[in-house]
């Protein structure tokens, strides 16, 4: 990695910790909002990525970093701020399920062949994430307020985090557009589409969906 993605990977380690700062305003102004049962399951999910991201050497493993120190920091905020809740609503459960098996299923693989496999944390965290952003579509898919400016001022930081994350720290669209023989000449490794894919999968998926929940949320 070159020291200007380097640089950009702390950009997007900001950008995704910046992010949660309206949520934790809105945490202290009113703590019911927070619910530790979501943001444990969350912190144990963001664990899961960062772990499998820095074993398979992404290079996008901050953004993951940043949302974990998040995730910290909201439990924290909720355990101090008397009020908050502990709410394990369907889609809460799906989660801690999905997590169970997925740890479940690498430690089993692990402890049988010995080699501990990264790539089920990897996919397992991003199937588990896609399923937390549930309720929080359903709610701003029914009549809602318009969210606070410095809420969507959040989602829109997390939203420059996961462009951020694809276009320069991971160079996704270089690595697809650049020929194999300078692929390789620069990255030392065969171009393969499935592990460039791979590598910026989760950043794809935050993406996609912090995109589509901000339009569904200033709808």
């Amino acid at each position: 990695m070159s020291k200007h993605q380097n640089s950009w990977g702390w950009v997007v380690f900001g950008l995704a910790l910046g992010g949660y700062l309206p949520v934790a305003i809105g945490g202290w102004r009113h703590p019911v909002e927070i619910n530790l049962a979501s943001y444990s399951i969350w912190f144990i999910i963001t664990g899961m990525m960062l772990y499998s991201s820095r074993s398979k050497g992404f290079s996008g493993w901050r953004m993951p970093f940043g949302f974990l120190f998040g995730n910290v920091a909201l439990l924290t905020l909720g355990l101090v701020r008397r009020g908050s809740t502990f709410n394990l609503g369907p889609a809460e459960i799906i989660g801690l399920y999905g997590v169970i098996i997925v740890l479940v299923a690498w430690v089993s693989v692990g402890t049988l062949t010995k080699r501990w496999n990264a790539r089920i944390l990897y996919y397992g965290a991003i199937a588990t994430d896609m399923i937390s952003y549930y309720p929080q579509f359903k709610q701003y898919l029914l009549p809602h307020e318009l969210p606070s400016r410095l809420m969507i001022v959040g989602w829109g930081l997390w939203l420059l985090m996961g462009f951020a994350n694809i276009i320069v720290v991971e160079s996704f669209i270089g690595k697809l557009v650049t020929p194999k023989a300078a692929y390789e000449r620069v990255y030392g490794k065969p171009k393969k589409l499935g592990l460039i894919v791979e590598e910026s999968a989760f950043s794809l998926e935050n993406a996609l969906f912090i995109f589509v929940m901000t339009l569904v949320m200033i709808r």
